[in-house]
């Protein structure tokens, strides 16, 4: 049943389109694929012998559902990691022999996030797909919020906050929505570099945590009275720094154990080619060709990160706004900010280490790249879980260290 709903999504929102069998990177290869129940049974009652067959070779029912609408049975992948529905030209024949009816909640509704704060619905894309990174991302002009009727036949609310809740009343929560709009806000000023705005985001999001352990509702006096500009004054740039980040985030990724975890063939590509880049093999050497390692990292940030900002910007607002950051890890507001943090960081570090062995680089690269590592990493709850408790028990969750990462 199709409803219509009152909707604040980005400007580039009805700009997308699905490409279908011309995607480099159909959304049908590489994930098991979630069945809601209503879809569940509504495959168990088809009369076709070609769908019937591959159902009962490739559907079962989940036993660790977590929500009938969405996961109550799993479509798995073949031998080449693709959606046994998916034709040799990557079109879904569910959707053209059956229609669009046929899909499941997560098959009609992906790469769509649905959430809803208070009794406003909010609808954006996940730049997972490449189409939709290129549009997202590639804005040069970046991208602002506007409110519209859309019709949804099937869809998934990914997140929900109510501010009005009780529970909330004594906690932050209360003033999620003026909480992320400064934090956007913070990420869209052009004034500063994009390094300056994650400095002044990290030192904005620390205080009022702080602040608010003692009373909440002077939250929105504190956001009239924040004054970014003295902010930006303490910054310090420390190219030593990137040092301990690199030899920080080559112990994450080798912890991760990529290469037997992930499908990706293409992100277990561009992990060895990082890995090679800075060809790391003890501490001594980090130290030794510590030169040459500051010399690139300064030597990219002004020739490629300057210069595409844009798409870094995009990259975080629309995680912003999608994840329901600051609370996009847990109730912790700075726990949000940690993680977004690594996710800059480790999409930095992984193109420099490219940039290293390739020598060469481009706007259209670093979007690919982003769209593979959201695929890849941030869609695998292992990764980030394993990360944020990693940065937790080795008492890195402070405001000194997530400012020697930016």
């Amino acid at each position: 049943m199709t409803k219509k709903l009152k909707i604040v999504m980005p400007d580039y929102f009805k700009q997308f389109k699905c490409i279908g069998g011309k995607c480099e990177d159909s959304c049908c290869i590489g994930w098991d694929i979630d069945v809601d129940e209503k879809t569940f049974r509504q495959y168990m009652k088809l009369d076709n012998e070609e769908f019937n067959t591959i159902l009962a070779k490739n559907m079962q029912k989940n036993h660790e559902c977590s929500n009938e609408f969405i996961d109550y049975g799993k479509v798995q992948l073949n031998k080449e990691k693709r959606c046994p529905f998916l034709n040799e030209f990557n079109y879904c024949i569910i959707h053209s022999k059956l229609g669009e009816d046929y899909l499941s909640n997560t098959c009609s509704h992906f790469l769509r996030v649905l959430n809803k704060v208070d009794e406003d619905y909010e609808i954006s894309l996940d730049v997972s797909c490449p189409e939709a990174a290129r549009i997202v991302l590639g804005n040069r002009s970046g991208f602002k919020f506007e409110k519209d009727d859309i019709q949804l036949k099937k869809y998934i609310i990914a997140g929900e906050i109510d501010t009005n809740d009780e529970e909330y009343e004594d906690h932050p929560i209360k003033y999620f929505k003026e909480i992320r709009e400064f934090c956007i806000r913070i990420i869209k000023n052009r004034k500063f570099d994009l390094s300056e705005r994650l400095y002044i985001l990290g030192d904005f999001l620390y205080e009022v945590e702080e602040k608010s352990c003692d009373d909440s509702e002077m939250i929105c006096g504190f956001i009239k009275t924040y004054n970014i500009h003295d902010v930006a004054k303490n910054y310090r740039r420390n190219k030593d720094n990137y040092i301990m980040q690199i030899s920080l985030l080559n112990n994450i990724i080798n912890s991760l154990e990529i290469y037997e975890e992930t499908d990706s063939e293409l992100f277990k590509k561009y992990t060895k080619e990082t890995i090679d880049g800075f060809n790391i093999e003890s501490p001594e050497q980090l130290e030794k060709d510590s030169n040459r390692y500051i010399n690139t990292f300064i030597e990219y940030s002004r020739n490629y990160i300057e210069e595409n900002e844009h798409i870094f910007e995009n990259y975080l607002v629309n995680f912003m706004y999608n994840n329901l950051f600051p609370y996009s890890e847990s109730d912790s507001m700075f726990e949000g900010y940690i993680m977004l943090i690594m996710r800059y960081s480790l999409i930095r570090f992984y193109l420099v280490g490219k940039y290293l062995i390739n020598n060469t680089e481009s706007s259209e690269e670093i979007i690919k790249f982003i769209q593979v590592f959201s695929k890849t990493v941030e869609h695998d709850k292992n990764y980030m879980e394993e990360i944020l408790d990693f940065l937790i028990e080795n008492n890195f969750d402070n405001l000194e260290f997530t400012q020697m990462l930016i």
